[in-house]
């Protein structure tokens, strides 16, 4: 293998792990989206805990704003492990 297919294979298995990085993160938010949702609270962990009964405007702004990043990171993970396995497969040829 060339030095540059070696450099190639090495930046492609480094974007597919920083995918699955993401891609695990994403599934972290997600299950916190949907504890909040299932409890009415959203842990703050820094501040004041959000409850729905007390706010329910702020508490439902946080869900989508929450949940609009979770579906751009996910959609981030995707691009980008698709992005790396295209690379690598081309490599292989």
């Amino acid at each position: 293998m060339s030095r540059r297919g070696r450099n190639a294979w090495v930046g492609s298995v480094a974007t597919l792990a920083i995918a699955l990085l993401i891609g695990g993160f994403c599934l972290i938010g997600a299950l916190e989206i949907l504890d909040g949702l299932a409890s009415g609270v959203l842990n703050n962990r820094k501040g004041p805990d959000v409850y729905l009964i007390e706010r329910p405007v702020i508490f439902w702004t946080l869900i989508v704003f929450y949940a609009t990043a979770v579906v751009v990171s996910a959609g981030m993970a995707v691009l980008l492990s698709s992005i790396a396995l295209r690379n690598l497969f081309e490599l292989r040829r």
